[in-house]
């Protein structure tokens, strides 16, 4: 009888705990003020996983967004005014090429450097190639190397590019490499131990820590971005990995090295996102050298984040870019779970009879992403949207293309994860130039491709339409 007693008051304690631990916590998302989809979805996992509900809710749920960006505006606001002596936003002549301008207008009000013309710009397809690059412009660096990486991984490739940072240290190159904690957790610090020894710096974005506040595994850093010495750029998709390099696994990268006062663009971004991560202000002349013209190329480099209180740049620039399209829509992204805008603008500009393609891989690394993006292919397929699946093959590249005149690439991936909750930073480019290379690369890629159907799509299981549904439901969190 005691024992059933016992039993009893456990059950009620617990009971009293979870129900206690469900309404402080819908509470708290209510509070947060989050798009309509994602606090559905958060509640209805609180309230269907008890407990684990919780803990994925203190990891992936708890962004934190309000002091994140108190500390990311103090940053910004001790930085804005070393930054502003060194942009300079130039107005593009009338041509022919321009007839985007409202894309532009739009662009140059979204931040404060605006498209800039003059500069010049490389696109690496091939893995290999785009490293050799990078390695032989770090070879070449004579006064400073600043890094920011999502992931950085201990391996033969990992390995070669702290070597190269090493000898550049060695050498009297002042080298800062900034990681993300989570994208590169399995790369400790200790790692570097030879560059750190050598004079260069390491640091840490938002360092995991359960014994204090920043325990949230949302927020990360997931650019790339390298500065060598205040002229030359890379940025793009490419991790340092040998996977990335092409060394290993089904992975298709893209990245981009360019010159030109763009690279002001990258070394600013990269000034900010140091100061938040360590404290300390590099945003000085010695950082920021007279730039000339390189190019015929006008660039914008965008960055994006949750501190983004205003617009979400990367988002409205491509949001209203599809809208506005008038020829083609063409997109390649390794993660496509697109929010309730995103859809609706691919919908509505296919059903204007614009020519709309999605590049995708048949299954990514992230299978509830994959489930969720299926998701969305019905309503898609029915508008004309034509979708594209690539098989034992990663398209791991983040671009799109728009008419003749607009093409973007960068780190963003076409997901909510990338729009609202990551730190990211884009490439835009404004001309026929960039845009001619993008669609031919975009084409060459989808002929090792098979186009998804409606026939093909008829034929799921009511199994896989039930995974394809519950990932749904997950979608905005993902």
């Amino acid at each position: 009888m005691l024992t059933f007693l016992t039993t009893n008051w456990i059950s009620l304690c617990l009971l009293f705990l979870h129900l206690s631990v469900i309404t402080f916590l819908i509470s708290k998302i209510i509070l947060q003020r989050r798009e309509s989809g994602a606090t559905l979805a958060w509640i209805l996992v609180i309230i269907f996983l008890p407990f684990l509900g919780m803990l994925a809710f203190w990891l992936l749920g708890t962004t934190r967004i309000r002091i994140l960006r108190r500390k990311r505006h103090r940053a910004e606001q001790h930085l804005v005014p070393s930054l502003s002596r060194f942009r300079r936003q130039q107005k593009l002549s009338d041509t022919d090429e321009l007839v985007a301008s409202s894309l532009y207008s739009l662009a140059a009000k979204l931040d404060e450097c605006g498209p800039q013309p003059g500069c010049d710009v490389e696109m690496y397809r091939d893995g290999s190639k785009a490293l050799d690059a990078l390695e032989q412009a770090i070879n070449a660096a004579q006064e400073h190397i600043h890094l920011t990486y999502y992931t950085w991984e201990p391996d033969n490739t990992g390995r070669r590019f702290g070597q190269a940072l090493t000898r550049a240290a060695g050498r009297g190159v002042e080298v800062r490499l900034l990681l993300d904690d989570v994208g590169s957790y399995s790369t400790k610090t200790s790692f570097f131990a030879s560059l750190i020894a050598a004079g260069g710096e390491v640091a840490r974005f938002l360092p995991l820590n359960l014994f204090s506040r920043q325990v949230s595994v949302n927020n990360r850093n997931h650019r790339k971005i390298v500065v060598i010495d205040g002229k030359i750029g890379f940025t793009g998709s490419m991790n340092i990995g040998d996977i990335y390099a092409g060394l290993s696994g089904p992975w298709n990268d893209l990245h981009l090295r360019v010159s030109g006062r763009v690279v002001y663009e990258l070394q600013g971004v990269f000034c900010q996102d140091w100061f938040h991560a360590t404290g300390k202000d590099i945003a000085t002349k010695e950082y920021f050298p007279p730039m000339h013209y390189h190019g015929d190329v006008c660039a914008h480099f965008l960055a994006s984040g949750p501190s983004d209180e205003r617009w979400r740049t990367i988002h409205t620039l491509l949001f209203v870019a599809i809208n506005t399209a008038l020829e083609r829509v063409w997109i390649e992204t390794p993660y496509f779970v697109p929010d309730p805008p995103i859809t609706m603008a691919l919908q509505t500009a296919a059903l204007r009879g614009v020519d709309v393609r999605i590049l995708l891989p048949n299954c990514s690394d992230h299978f509830l992403v994959d489930y969720a993006g299926r998701s969305f292919f019905d309503e898609l397929i029915e508008a004309g949207v034509r979708i594209f699946k690539m098989d034992n093959i990663i398209p791991h590249a983040k671009t799109a293309v728009i008419d003749q005149v607009f093409s973007t690439a960068g780190s963003a991936n076409m997901d909510q994860r990338s729009f609202r909750l990551n730190f990211e930073g884009n490439l835009f480019f404004f001309g026929k130039k960039i845009a001619a290379e993008l669609g031919k690369d975009f084409l060459h890629q989808c002929q090792s491709a098979h186009e998804v159907t409606a026939e093909k799509r008829k034929k799921l299981s009511h199994t896989q339409r039930l995974q394809e549904g519950f990932a749904r439901i997950l979608a905005p969190l993902l």
